[in-house]
């Protein structure tokens, strides 16, 4: 899918987000404080647009960690790309509830398919990344979409910073 002219100007301002969808509890706290360092570093840089997926975990994480940011900047934008219009339909209705809230909070959301179909997620990451000009992923795992998504980012030239790295997410937020 062609990027508009309004994606097409608002890319150097424009991150997007790719990770697992089972996160560590444990980890859970030092990921979130990482996650706002780095988000509030993005917005220092001019960063104002964010793109999100909305999948279950480090997605629908970050979703809620701009819904913060927003609330100190009210310029930061959130976007949400849906893979298929029924993504949430199968998941736990605790689940589903919160993506309904990451739902009703995002400034705007494209719904890239109506139904599902076997290559759907791999277009959706490829349509974030096209849009952008910084992938903030977590990455624990060589392969899958996660690992496929960075490998894409990488290949495109786009800036990638892994959370799970905690010294790069230090080194970058100085």
């Amino acid at each position: 899918m062609p990027l508009t002219p309004k994606e097409e100007s608002a890319r150097p301002y424009t991150a997007c987000f790719t990770g697992h969808r089972q996160l560590d509890e444990n980890e859970l706290p030092a990921l979130v404080l990482r996650l706002d360092q780095v988000l509030e570093k993005l917005y220092q840089q001019s960063y104002r647009r964010f793109i999100c997926g909305g999948a279950l975990g480090f997605d629908m994480l970050a979703a809620e960690r701009v819904i913060a940011l927003k609330k100190q900047h009210e310029d930061v934008s959130l976007v949400l790309a849906i893979p298929y219009a029924a993504q949430s339909s199968a998941w736990p209705i605790q689940e589903g509830m919160r993506y309904e809230r990451i739902f009703y909070e995002a400034d705007e959301s494209h719904v890239l398919s109506r139904t599902y179909y076997k290559g759907c997620l791999s277009v959706r990451n490829r349509h974030m990344v096209d849009r952008s000009s910084f992938v903030v992923c977590y990455l624990t795992q060589t392969t899958g979409g996660t690992a496929s998504t960075a490998a894409y980012a990488f290949k495109e030239g786009v800036t990638l910073l892994n959370l799970a790295m905690p010294d790069a997410c230090e080194a970058f937020c100085r």
